[in-house]
């Protein structure tokens, strides 16, 4: 395939002699074909190989300069025999412009992730942008030196979806580049925030189990190399929309397992309980303790993945709108949607076997 901008050479016979550098070039792109990593032909090389100054080839990719056709030609040539590309990183850092996106996931664990950053990528190339990929492990360290590799790129704009930095952090990092924060909203709006109204969540998955004759709610988050700064804010608005509805509250950490932490939040439970999981990852892992026991207790959890889905686990779950949440974050980003500020979005509980009332349809939103 020619690179951008330069127009296809002439059809040649499928038999060619070795390409000029002889066996070992032969060789190397022999390589290629086997799927050995090999430089990026430059500018210089296209220079040298047609005989010009890389001024002149900078100029002749570009379609302008002053050169007979014939040079022109040559030059064009010799970029298609070398397989030469663009470098579009060098050409952002150039002129001081990026359309570059950089995303930084709290972790791989999460199948929600996946879903968000595909979203992500489609409104990235919609608008004209690329998206990069890093991870942080919520590690405070390791996410200080995965930020500050996402500095050196220069990005056009940097997308949090789950940190732990806190609200001074983040206004600090807001001054030296635009940022969306996907987990939350902060006081004051030091940055651009697109999030699911977890109020909103809380009162639709507490109106469904309070129908289902539900008395205390088990509130169970993840080990503390999982735990966002959501969790918590995740598990207040559920204390407040429980206790709105006359249902008791309890929460605990599944630092060591399920099993014990179900036992801990079950302790206080003064009839009817229900359990809601931070987030379909932990739920998963709350339905085989459940199932170990023998127990059944209605469950729901966050994210509507594909795992909340599946027939063995069909768990209620709440979606959140990825898509929705990717087209705020990406829009505010790069101007192609409203100013920076605040999206809310608006999510919808997907009722499924896990907490339904038998007889009941399910995979339906509440």
């Amino acid at each position: 395939m020619s690179a951008p901008g330069i127009p296809p050479g002439p059809i040649r016979s499928s038999v060619e002699a070795p390409p000029r550098g002889g066996a070992n070039r032969w060789e190397d792109d022999m390589a290629i074909a086997d799927g050995a990593p090999r430089e990026h032909a430059t500018q210089s090389d296209v220079a040298r190989a047609a005989g010009v100054s890389r001024g002149l080839v900078s100029l002749a990719l570009k379609g302008g300069g002053r050169m007979s056709e014939r040079t022109r030609e040559r030059i064009l040539q010799a970029a298609r025999d070398l397989d030469y590309q663009p470098n579009g990183a060098a050409a952002q850092l150039a002129s001081r412009r990026s359309s570059r996106l950089v995303i930084v996931l709290p972790y791989l664990d999460n199948p929600f992730f996946d879903i968000l950053v595909r979203h992500i990528r489609r409104e990235a190339a919609r608008v004209g942008h690329s998206l990069v990929v890093l991870v942080s492990d919520l590690e405070a360290r390791l996410e200080e030196s995965t930020i500050a590799d996402a500095l050196r790129m220069r990005p056009a704009g940097l997308i949090l979806p789950g940190t732990r930095m806190g609200a001074e952090a983040l206004e600090r990092l807001g001054g030296r580049l635009p940022v969306c924060l996907l987990d939350r909203a902060l006081p004051g709006h030091v940055v651009a925030t697109a999030h699911m109204d977890e109020t909103s969540a809380a009162e639709q998955v507490m109106e469904h189990l309070a129908g289902l004759g539900t008395r205390h709610i088990a509130y169970l988050t993840p080990a503390r190399i999982l735990h966002e700064r959501l969790v918590d804010a995740r598990g207040l608005a559920c204390r407040a929309a429980a206790q709105a509805r006359g249902m008791s509250f309890s929460s605990a950490s599944c630092a060591d397992g399920a099993p014990p932490a179900l036992d801990s939040a079950l302790t206080s439970a003064a009839g009817p309980a229900a359990i809601v999981a931070y987030n379909d990852l932990l739920a998963i892992d709350v339905a085989a303790a459940l199932f170990q026991r023998g127990a059944r207790l209605p469950l729901a959890s966050y994210d509507n993945t594909r795992l909340a889905s599946r027939p063995e686990f069909s768990l209620t779950s709440v979606d959140q709108d990825p898509a929705a949440l990717a087209r705020a974050a990406v829009g505010m980003l790069t101007g192609a949607g409203p100013a920076p500020g605040v999206a809310t979005i608006a999510p919808s509980l997907v009722i499924r076997a896990s907490t339904a009332v038998p007889g009941a349809p399910t995979e339906a939103p509440a």
